[in-house]
C-alpha cells in the first residue's frame, strides 16, 4: 500500500478528532471571567488530550517518514491506533464534566493506555516490515523513553484512586516526555 494513502487518511482522522474536541468546548453563559473560569475543567482536559494528540501525530509522521513499505498488517494497526485515539472527544469530555470522579478518570487513562499500546504495535509491525529501516525506526521505541513512560502510568494508576483528575496531569507529563525525546534530527527529516 502506499503510504501516503495511510497518511492522508491518518491526518484527516486526527484533524477530525482534533475538531471535534475543541468544538465541544462550550461559550461561557456571561461575558465575565467567573463564567470563563466554569470552563477550566473541560479547557485542562482539551489541552492535555490535544497534546497527547498532536505529539503520537508527530511521532507517527517520524515513522512514516522512515517506513518504506506499508504492509496490510501495518495498515490495521494504525486503524486500531486511529480508533483508540477516536475515542479521545469523549474520554475527555467525560472525565471534564466528572473530573473527581474515579471511574471517568479510570476510562480516560485505560483510553490513553490501549492509544499507547495500539501505536507501540504499529511501531513493532513498520520496524518488522522494513528491516533495512530498523535503525532509524527503532529511536522512537528508546527504552529510556520506554521505562519512563511505563513508571508514569503505574504512577496514574495508583495516583487516580485518590485524586482522580491527577491523571491527567501525569499523562499531561507523559506527553512532555515523548516531546523531549524524539529522535535526535527529527525534525529535519524530509518525506
Amino acid at each position: 500500500m502506499k503510504k501516503e494513502r495511510v497518511e492522508a487518511f491518518t491526518d484527516a482522522i486526527v484533524a477530525i478528532i482534533m475538531t471535534i474536541m475543541v468544538l465541544e468546548m462550550k461559550v461561557p453563559k456571561a461575558g465575565t471571567l467567573t463564567a470563563l473560569l466554569d470552563e477550566r475543567s473541560y479547557f485542562f482536559a482539551y489541552l492535555i488530550s490535544f497534546f497527547l494528540i498532536a505529539t503520537t501525530w508527530y511521532n507517527h509522521h517520524y515513522l512514516f517518514t522512515y517506513a518504506t513499505w506499508i504492509s496490510k498488517r501495518a495498515f490495521w494497526a494504525n486503524c486500531v491506533w486511529l480508533f483508540m485515539m477516536s475515542l479521545a472527544p469523549v474520554a475527555t469530555g467525560w472525565i471534564s464534566e466528572f473530573p473527581s470522579s474515579r471511574t471517568t478518570a479510570y476510562f480516560y487513562l485505560l483510553v490513553y493506555i490501549l492509544w499507547g499500546m495500539a501505536f507501540r504495535v504499529l511501531m513493532v509491525i513498520l520496524i518488522q516490515d522494513n528491516p533495512k529501516k530498523k535503525e532509524r525506526l527503532g529511536r522512537m521505541a528508546g527504552p529510556k523513553r520506554s521505562w519512563l513512560e511505563l513508571s508514569l502510568l503505574l504512577v496514574a494508576l495508583v495516583v487516580t484512586y485518590f485524586v482522580p483528575i491527577l491523571c491527567l496531569v501525569i499523562l499531561g507529563l507523559n506527553s512532555v516526555v515523548w516531546i523531549i525525546n524524539t529522535p535526535k534530527g527529527s525534525d529535519r527529516i524530509l518525506s
